[in-house]
């Protein structure tokens, strides 16, 4: 029977009999506990909010969950329901009154307080809570339904029970298409009419579990006793519908399936798929073997998923799956189990054969589900299944070769082995090739049933003894490929049908891009391409050039595990292999996804009959079934996207936030993961993620199946990062979602900072600069009134020395022995004079350019050459402006040349005498020469001024250089920075 189903195979899950029987369908569920992220595994309510996003009541708890992960809001109260109202909120309640939750902010607001403090109960309880279409939220309590309207804030209360009553009882509502709100419980059944705002009793004294639809104006309730009922809405007709499979079982819900005409049936004990056309049940026996109690179920219409709360987890059935998914159960009364189907042979859209590991083949009418046995004679495994050239059925076992007389439902055998067989091909050659587990190709003719060789010689000697041959398959062109071990090459080769020679593939290609040495399976897809698996990934191959034209090794591809034990080629060039982990599926741009048990696989370990049909459908054989995986719905192209954030980690840490808000982080937070979610609740094999930071990533960086994408030491700005959802066979959807965030910068890298400091800097310079020019100007005040005072007091009375001297003079011709002090006074003064003159002239700021200070030192030479009658030559540099000299400096600079010019006049006895100024780069270069006596530099002297002029020289890193011999003259050159 029907592992999973589906519309087509609808037929196939009902019984023939309109009464009460109840049959195991086998469907799956998958189960998710505490090990899954459940806090507890009694979950006890389930609902849907709006974005998508699913949530799940516990007795202390409410839980979100997203398909990957769980976010917990734990209570500190029992909680007493749970409901979404497809608005926004998501309402619950404990003893302390009715809440609700905003989906998008996360904040939990208190809608109404309880009363604890009086002695009446009925204010202190909001139990089964309900929210409608219209955002009404329904309760109850021991005695009344209530129904509360969050915009205005007004609570209806309407009393149902005959007499005041102590115990809390379980009510159930549903809304049907005309926006009445219908109402079970132990009080029988109560329905709110929106247009009177009455709340009418349509059963009493009937304890009722829960009421479904099955049209506008029909509905089936069930009863805990009774079984289930008929009700007729217009008519207010109730009938006897049909009994429930076990008067034991107490209903604790009655819930739509997907299938039209379907429902869900939950008890205390088991659940139950009802279809009401055909008044049968469908037992799920393995529920009940565990003991599981039924608490609640939601029908995800847009998904196609039904939930299930019970006493052992969360239960989910992906209906979609079944579109895409069939498993088939192998009849028991046909077969004895354990048992492996091996291989297939699909002779039409209808009918296929089933080679099993005992007993012989199983053929299977797809279309009513009907099995036939036809047994082996010696009952050993169907290695393979094939048909003859006049359309007959061929079985190989490992030791001979079956044909089934249909007619006859029994087997001749044809040929028999020496040697275990374990692949054979039946050419256009009428030639029979069988690969054995050892040794030597064996070639029969199908004529004649005997060996022959159709090859002249082979590659090498020992060619069959040195390696082991997997696969045979023969092209369009009528060649025969080979997969092997060869261990001293690699495992590919052909034999040539037109030169009857085998041909090695590593002949014609370059080692490197062969990914192993063994090979374990074909596939052909005409005209000319076949693809070889094996230990290592796979290759394909021009069957014409015999040129390896794609590689996939496993290390580059990431394929898990990384034995590829079956390949097969589809339509569109999709590669599907049967590997340990399931099937892999490798496209045309090697994208890569898995098919496994989570997907709904019966098993990750794929081995036996592997085959794709003409309907492309790869039929997989496992033990006691088989499953048929529809690849076309695998590979559909259009993707709906609904990517949502789920949560978002902030330096590992996860922060619930408000997505819906503009997400601006402080600067500290740049160490973002943000876990993100399609919420179609598939396995996560199925589901793909891409993305790029806009005017960062030029391109999609793949992100593969992991939900979370994560980035660390964000710059401080906007960023808008693009997310785009895709399949496992790298189909994409074509509008991303956009997340705009804000990483905020420190305040010392915002605009306002800088500009305030900008202006501190701004300031504190034209403070500087203030500071600077006033205490330059207080230094040239000073300066001025040095020399003011050095001018008019010391050079006064210098001059007055001077004055009284020259008198003395005049006045001693009759002492002339005294003569010569007075004129040594007076000399002395005229030096001072002189010295106080340079003094006061250094002292002036106006005399700090360079210009003033040549055209004093041009001013003192000509004065004392034309004194002593000498002939002098002056050159002097041309432009001289914007060069200023510290005082100092332009001190000790003309009195070293005052001194050499000095020197020159008294002691040269010279007539002529030469000086050129220099500007050299950063240096002024003296250059001062005369025609007079000379002097050896060598010689020792008592004289003080060229050992000052040294000095002063030296005191500014500059250089000094004296040229002069006896009767040759003299010549100074200095060089002094400036």
């Amino acid at each position: 029977m029907l592992r999973k189903l589906y519309f087509t195979f609808l037929l196939l899950i009902l019984i023939s009999t309109p009464q009460l029987f109840s049959q195991n369908s086998g469907i799956s569920f998958e189960r998710l506990g505490i090990k899954e992220g459940l806090l507890s595994k009694e979950v006890q309510f389930i609902t849907k909010d709006a974005q998508g996003f699913l949530w799940l009541g516990f007795k202390q708890s409410i839980s979100r969950y997203d398909g990957y992960h769980f976010t917990h809001f734990p209570q500190a109260e029992m909680l007493f329901g749970l409901s979404s109202d497809h608005k926004g909120k998501i309402w619950f309640a404990n003893i302390n009154g009715l809440f609700s939750l905003d989906e998008k902010t996360l904040k939990i607001q208190k809608e109404i307080s309880s009363n604890l403090h009086d002695a009446f109960p009925e204010n202190d309880h909001y139990e089964n809570i309900y929210a409608d279409s219209q955002g009404r939220v329904w309760s109850n309590d021991f005695n009344n339904i209530k129904c509360y309207e969050p915009q205005t804030k007004h609570l209806k209360v309407f009393r149902i029970t005959p007499s005041y009553q102590f115990n809390i009882f379980k009510s159930r509502f549903e809304e049907d298409t005309q926006g009445r709100v219908w109402v079970t419980n132990q009080w029988g059944i109560q329905c709110y009419d929106p247009q009177t705002k009455r709340l009418w009793k349509v059963l009493k004294n009937q304890s009722v579990s829960d009421i479904a639809f099955l049209s506008k104006d029909s509905a089936l309730f069930a009863t805990p006793n009774e079984g289930i009922f008929l009700l007729e809405i217009s008519q207010k007709r109730i009938s006897p519908f049909v009994k429930l499979p076990s008067m034991s079982d107490v209903p604790v819900f009655l819930k739509p399936a997907h299938l039209p005409s379907h429902f869900w049936l939950g008890t205390d004990r088991s659940l139950y798929l009802f279809n009401a056309q055909e008044q049968s049940f469908i037992d799920f026996s393995n529920l009940r073997e565990e003991g599981i109690t039924m608490k609640d179920c939601y029908l995800d219409t847009q998904n196609q998923i039904t939930w299930l709360a019970s006493s052992v987890g969360l239960l989910k059935h992906d209906f979609a799956i079944d579109a895409t998914l069939l498993q088939v159960d192998l009849p028991k009364k046909l077969v004895a189990f354990p048992v492996k189907v091996i291989c297939f042979f699909h002779e039409n859209s209808e009918r296929n054969w089933l080679g099993l590991s005992h007993t012989g083949v199983l053929s299977w009418n797809e279309k009513n589900n009907d099995f036939q046995m036809f047994a082996i004679p010696d009952g050993a495994p169907v290695n393979q299944l094939l048909k003859d050239d006049k359309g007959n059925l061929l079985a190989c076992t490992q030791r001979a070769i079956f044909r089934l007389n249909l007619e006859k439902k029994s087997w001749e055998k044809l040929i028999s082995f020496s040697s275990n067989i374990k692949k054979v091909c039946l050419t256009r050659q009428h030639q029979l090739w069988c690969l054995p587990e050892w040794g030597a190709i064996q070639v029969y003719d199908w004529q004649t049933h005997q060996l022959v060789q159709p090859w002249k010689e082979l590659p090498y000697q020992n060619f069959f003894q040195q390696n082991v041959f997997t696969d045979i398959l023969e092209t369009e062109d009528g060649n025969l490929w080979f997969s092997a071990w060869f261990p001293k090459g690699f495992g590919i080769a052909h034999f040539d049908i037109q030169k009857k020679q085998f041909v090695l593939a590593e002949n014609q290609n370059k080692h490197t891009d062969f990914v192993t040495d063994y090979y374990l399976s074909l596939a052909y897809n005409a005209p000319n391409t076949i693809a070889v698996s094996g230990y290592g990934g796979f290759n394909v191959l021009n069957t014409e050039t015999g040129k390896i034209i794609r590689t996939g090794a496993s290390g580059n591809l990431k394929l898990k595990g990384g034995n590829c034990n079956s390949i097969v080629l589809d339509k569109k060039g999709t590669i599907w292999m049967g590997t340990t982990e399931g099937v892999c599926s490798v496209g045309k741009q090697n994208q890569v996804s898995y098919f496994c048990e989570k997907d709904g696989l019966t098993e990750n370990d794929v081995v036996h009959g592997y085959s794709l049909n003409s309907a492309n459908q790869l039929w997989l054989g496992f033990t006691n079934q088989f499953n048929i995986l529809q690849l076309e719905r695998l590979q559909q192209k259009q993707i709906k996207s609904n990517l949502k954030i789920s949560t978002i980690e902030i330096l590992g840490d996860t922060t619930l936030v408000n997505t819906h808000e503009s997400l601006v982080f402080e600067p500290q937070q740049n160490n973002l993961t943000i876990r993100l979610s399609p919420l179609n609740f598939k396995s996560a094999s199925q589901n793909h993620i891409r993305f790029k930071l806009a005017d960062i990533h030029e391109n999609w960086i793949d992100n593969g199946n992991a939900e979370m994408i994560s980035f660390s030491n964000l710059s401080p700005k906007q960023y808008e990062l693009l997310v785009q959802q895709g399949d496992s066979q790298g189909n994409w959807a074509s509008v991303p979602l956009a997340i705009n965030f804000e990483i905020k910068p420190h305040f010392y890298q915002t605009w306002w900072f800088q500009i305030f400091v900008g202006f501190l800097v701004l300031g504190a310079v034209y403070s500087f600069y203030l500071y600077r020019i006033r205490q330059i100007k207080e230094i040239y005040i000073v300066r001025n009134k040095i020399s003011a005072d050095l001018h008019d007091e010391v050079g006064s009375t210098i001059s007055g020395i001077n004055i009284i001297s020259n008198i003395l003079k005049q006045r001693l011709i009759e002492q002339p022995e005294n003569k010569g002090f007075v004129e040594r006074i007076s000399e002395d003064a005229k030096r001072i004079s002189e010295a106080l003159d340079d003094i006061v002239w250094s002292i002036k700021p106006q005399n700090d350019s360079l210009e003033n200070v040549l055209s004093r030192m041009t001013r003192y030479a000509s004065e004392l050459f034309e004194a002593k009658n000498i002939n002098y030559q002056l050159q002097l540099p041309e432009d001289l402006s914007g060069i200023a000299l510290p005082m100092e400096k332009r001190h000790d600079i003309y009195l070293i040349f005052k001194e050499t010019v000095n020197n020159i006049a008294k002691h040269s006895q010279c007539t002529e005498a030469s000086i050129k100024i220099m500007i050299q780069k950063k240096s002024i270069i003296l250059s001062i020469q005369d025609n007079g006596v000379g002097f050896d530099t060598k010689q020792k002297t008592d004289r003080n001024g060229i050992q000052n002029i040294r000095e002063r020289v030296n005191k500014y890193q500059g250089k000094l250089d004296i040229q002069s011999n006896p009767k040759a003259g003299s010549l100074f050159l200095i060089d002094l920075p400036i």
